[in-house]
């Protein structure tokens, strides 16, 4: 019994059978090898190809997934296999068609010859959000070249291959087609040890070369940006990914800046010219000044730096009108006007409704075909109009009737369908190819390999990893010419690590990383500990003190959160159980722990590139444990305990491994600097709260008590003093105590250090404006001592010295965070 017998003659062509059932020639060693290891060995093989994609962290994502934003990216073992003389022809095609939209692009934004002489309708173009009259006929025509292009394609119902979309607004999938082959590299010589194929490192060399060549203004040290709308966007993970495999410097529009009609990027050692920018941003969100103006992806001033002349960019803004397809069915007659040739690679029969004679072949023959916007920018309106009810139907051709320019009719074509491993068998899937190809020395070049997208089922022509599709290798037989180019198949870091070459933005994220994190394990530590004392208010046969105590913690707690009014509110109405709660699960609410825990995830995922998988893992644990926590509707007061428990244990083992994953040049002693002054900023809150007033002596040991536990110090403090809790004492060690390094002047102290590495920080004979503040504030709790700070009339119940020795503390801080933000982040002197 073969485990191809399942694979059935499903569609109009099959890449493995022939017409008759018969294996094709290319196909006979794949089968072979598949036969001999049989469904066991191929289950074995999607496990390992399964845990290498999760232990390289390659990651799709998925818009408002239930599962997650990070799903799974997925890869079947068996390859898509074509012959190199099949690929030939093919590439002859893409070359053909990569330099026509070449053609066609230059054309729009300069002389127009296509409209002028009646070739493409005006409102085709014109119409089409994807037209940027803002880059019109700059005086540099080599702006208007298409250095990077993908196309999917597919094989129709006469075995010829057709082109589906042209790809070249932001063209993804170059990193996933990358790691597919990396990943199958590793299994293929168990699975096909007799297979040769065509490899993929001279076209990526070549593309290096190609980049590196347009950085005219800096050939040894070039600045090759990729400028990434960030990591919510669905291909995040393949933006760092290249930016490693082309040494290029991943950027987000908040890492640059337009001055002089040059565009910078924002480093911790100040301003640095970008000489070549790779756009994954949409041409619309590339410049808020001229284009969307409530765009915060882009830059101000981009498109003025590209009209003047002092940026290379790789599909450069405005191309995207090439994805148009409301320009297929003119595609032949364009091609015949430009090259004078017929098209090599055929596309799906189109009929543009903006035409009398097209509308009203399309409105006659609408069960029979698929109704398209021209324009992706909308929503992606994609209809089968034989599987609409009549309803649905009357309104999609109210709906063209009304804007018959905005549509487009295409026959309904089977694509060829291959043998793919799914759910222990080896069933046939529609299969989509993305080809790549770069421009260089005026010769477009193609990838000897792609991209293959699978279809969920059968039955479904839907070929989208959106729509949960899998993914394949796509394998051209032949053995290649000897290459002696650098191995750029290898391990490494999507980062300079240097430390003054971080970028703003991954400088900022460090630094908030470590303020919130700090954040979530302070603010989680001090409501596991106020409701553990709420519960025990009557363990007691007198509690009045007990419940004086935990009122005054549950106000510190108000003030250490600042979610106010809180427990400060006096109203009889206020529910102090009910008010913890929110301050555990209320992620809608400023200062919670859900809060908190929000925003640290969208920091987590800002820096993961640089975290080891143990912490990706543990901190996805936890989220996904969080997340469980607060579905659930019926809690013991016990189960919040828990829950509070293994968050802590969590968060301190994900700070422990970001300790381990990072070295200070990559951006910890950032992570550091943010963590001490929020470590700081929150003990100054606890001691205002809970030590500036003049308590009953019963009332007072039971504050300094808690304390000290909430700040997981009772036992140090215990082993140092070896004496009763005294007001003095607790002071004396929580801020001035040089030796405990959990103390205010310990931490303070070694935040000056820390402020003395960063670069720009070279003139050692001054202070620099953030390490101003904090040499105050050093100063102030060395020229302090803890009696000064406690005296206090008879009359008075305040101890106001202390309160304002400790405000002004934390207003340096605070003044300390803001002229770091001014220096590193927010650029205001430059």
């Amino acid at each position: 019994m073969s485990i191809f017998d399942s694979c059935k003659l499903e569609s109009s062509f099959d890449e493995m059978f022939d017409n008759s059932c018969t294996i094709r020639p290319h196909w006979v060693d794949i089968i072979d090898g598949l036969e001999k290891a049989g469904i066991k060995q191929l289950e074995l093989k999607q496990t390992e190809i399964d845990w290498r994609l999760e232990d390289n962290g390659v990651t799709y994502n998925i818009y408002n997934d239930p599962e997650g934003t990070n799903r799974r990216w997925n890869l079947d073992p068996i390859p898509l296999v074509l012959t190199s003389q099949e690929w030939e022809e093919i590439s002859k095609g893409l070359k053909q068609r990569a330099k026509l939209l070449n053609l066609i692009f230059k054309d729009l934004y300069t002389e127009q010859r296509l409209i002028k002489e009646g070739i493409v309708p005006a409102e085709i173009i014109f119409a089409h959000k994807s037209f940027i009259p803002e880059v019109f006929n700059f005086e540099n025509k080599d702006y208007y070249s298409m250095r990077f292009y993908a196309t999917d394609i597919s094989r129709g119902p006469d075995g010829k291959f057709w082109v589906i979309n042209d790809r070249t607004q932001s063209p993804s999938g170059l990193g996933y087609a990358i790691e597919n082959r990396l990943t199958m590299n590793s299994i293929s010589n168990d699975l096909y040890p007799n297979i040769e194929i065509l490899k993929m490192a001279k076209f990526i060399e070549g593309f290096k070369d190609m980049l590196k060549s347009l950085s005219s203004s800096n050939h040894d040290n070039p600045l090759i940006a990729l400028l990434t709308p960030g990591p919510l966007n669905e291909t995040y993970f393949e933006h760092s990914y290249i930016s490693s495999f082309l040494d290029l410097t991943l950027v987000q529009g908040e890492d640059l800046l337009v001055k002089n009609n040059q565009l910078w990027l924002k480093n911790l050692n100040g301003l640095r010219k970008v000489d070549t920018l790779i756009r994954r941003v949409d041409s619309q969100y590339c410049d808020p000044l001229e284009l969307k103006n409530n765009s915060q992806l882009g830059v101000a001033g981009l498109v003025n730096v590209v009209r003047k002349d002092n940026l290379s960019m790789i599909n450069p803004i405005g191309v995207g009108i090439l994805e148009n397809i409301g320009l297929n069915p003119f595609m032949k007659n364009i091609a015949k006007f430009l090259l004078d040739e017929e098209l090599i690679l055929p596309q799906i029969a189109t009929w543009w409704c903006g035409q009398k004679k097209e509308l009203d072949f399309v409105l006659r023959n609408i069960k029979n075909l698929i109704i398209k916007k021209i324009d992706r920018t909308d929503n992606i309106e994609v209809h089968f109009a034989n599987k609409l009810n009549d309803e649905e139907l009357k309104n999609l051709i109210e709906k063209i009737q009304n804007n018959p320019n905005y549509y487009v009719g295409q026959e309904i074509i089977d694509f060829s369908t291959t043998p793919s491993f799914t759910k222990g068998r080896v069933e046939p899937r529609n299969t989509v190819i993305r080809a790549f190809s770069y421009l260089h020395e005026e010769k477009y070049h193609v990838m000897p390999g792609g991209l293959i997208r699978v279809s969920p089922s059968k039955d479904s022509l839907v070929v989208s990893n959106q729509k949960g599709g899998t993914s394949k290798d796509l394998w051209i037989l032949g053995k290649d010419d000897d290459f002696s180019g650098n191995s750029i198949f290898k391990n490494r870091s999507f980062i300079d690590s240097r430390l003054e070459n971080i970028s703003t933005k991954r400088a900022e994220n460090l630094f908030w990383l470590g303020r919130y994190l700090t954040r979530a394990i302070t603010t989680a530590r001090m409501i596991r500990f106020n409701l553990k004392s709420m519960l025990n208010l009557n363990r007691y046969d007198d509690h009045t003190n007990s419940t004086q105590t935990n009122k005054i913690l549950n106000n510190a707690l108000t003030h250490l959160t600042m979610s106010y009014p809180g427990f400060l509110d006096e109203k009889p109405t206020l529910v102090p159980m009910k008010e913890i709660i929110s301050l555990i699960r209320d992620k809608n609410r400023a200062g919670t722990l859900s809060f908190s825990l929000t925003l640290l995830s969208d920091l987590n995922a800002s820096v993961k590139n640089l975290l080891t998988m143990e912490a990706w893992r543990i901190y996805e644990k936890m989220q996904r444990e969080w997340n469980n926590y607060n579905k659930k509707e019926i809690f013991s007061n016990k189960d919040h305990i828990n829950e509070l428990d293994k968050l802590l244990i969590y968060l301190m083992a994900y700070k422990e491994l970001i300790d381990e994953s990072i070295f200070k040049e990559q951006g910890l002693i950032l992570f550091d600097i943010g963590s001490k002054i929020e470590v700081s900023q929150l003990l100054i809150s606890k001691l205002r709260s809970l030590l500036t007033q003049k308590l009953d002596k019963l009332i007072e040991y039971d504050v300094l008590d808690s304390m000290l536990n909430s700040y997981e110090s009772y036992n140090s403090y215990r082993a140092y003093y070896k004496s009763s809790l005294a007001l003095e004492n607790v002071l004396d060690f929580l801020i001035f105590n040089t030796k405990y390094p959990k103390s205010l002047i310990y931490i303070i102290n070694q935040l000056l250090a820390d402020l003395k590495e960063l670069p720009k920080n070279i003139d050692n004979s001054h202070l620099s404006s953030f390490e101003e503040p904090i040499f105050k504030l050093f100063s102030m709790i060395t020229l302090t001592n803890t009696q000064k700070l406690l005296e206090i009339p008879e009359d008075e119940y305040i101890y106001k010295e202390l309160d304002k020795f400790l405000s002004i503390l934390s207003e340096l801080l605070t003044k300390t965070s803001d002229e770091l933000t001014k220096t590193y982040f927010s650029h205001y002197n430059e």
